[in-house]
C-alpha cells in the first residue's frame, strides 16, 4: 500500500506552482532590467531572447502568457545564481549590504594599514596594482589632513574596489 506522500521525490501540484510563480516574478525582475545588465546575469541565450521578446510584448493577457513562458525557461536555468545577482543589484537586499560593508572594510584597511595592500593583492592576484596603488595614496593624502576630510579620492578608492570585487566573483 503505497501512496504518492510516502514517495521522496514526491512534489505537491501545489509546491509546483509556487514554485512557477516564484520563476515567474524573478522573470519579471529581470525583465525590468537593461540588456546591458543582463550581460553580467549567469543566463542561457534562450532565457536572454525571452527576456528581449518580453519588450515587446505589451497586451496583459499575452504578457501574462509570455512570463508563464519565461518561468518554464526558467526551471532550466540556475535560479539561486539568478537569485544572487539581482540581490547584488538592489540596495534593500541583505546581500548587497553585505558586499557595501566588505567593501568599505577593505577601502578603510588599505586607507589605515600598509600592509592591506599585499593582502588585497593576495586575494585578487588579477587587480592593476599601480592604480590600486595610486589610488590607496591619494586616498591617505586626503584621510592624513586635519581634520580628516574623505574626497574623491576615497570615493574612487572604493569604486575601484567594487568593480573589482565584481569582476572577480
Amino acid at each position: 500500500m503505497s501512496s504518492y506522500e510516502d514517495d521522496e521525490d514526491f512534489i505537491s501540484k501545489s509546491e509546483l506552482k509556487r514554485e512557477m510563480h516564484r520563476f515567474q516574478e524573478l522573470g519579471e525582475k529581470l525583465a525590468a532590467l537593461s540588456p546591458e545588465k543582463w550581460a553580467t546575469m549567469p543566463m542561457t541565450e534562450t532565457l536572454k531572447n525571452a527576456l528581449q521578446e518580453s519588450r515587446r510584448v505589451t497586451k496583459h493577457e499575452a504578457r501574462r502568457r509570455h512570463f508563464q513562458y519565461i518561468g518554464k525557461v526558467m526551471r532550466h536555468e540556475d535560479v539561486d545564481a539568478l537569485q544572487e545577482a539581482l540581490d547584488l543589484l538592489d540596495p534593500s537586499s541583505e546581500l548587497y549590504g553585505r558586499r557595501i560593508r566588505q567593501l568599505e572594510q577593505w577601502r578603510t584597511r588599505l586607507v589605515e594599514d600598509s600592509n592591506a595592500l599585499n593582502d588585497f593583492i593576495d586575494e585578487h592576484p588579477a587587480v592593476d596594482r599601480q592604480q590600486l596603488r595610486n589610488l590607496v595614496r591619494n586616498a591617505q593624502k586626503e584621510m592624513q589632513q586635519e581634520p580628516p576630510k574623505p574626497g574623491s579620492g576615497y570615493k574612487k578608492l572604493f569604486q575601484f574596489l567594487k568593480e573589482e570585487i565584481a569582476a572577480a566573483s
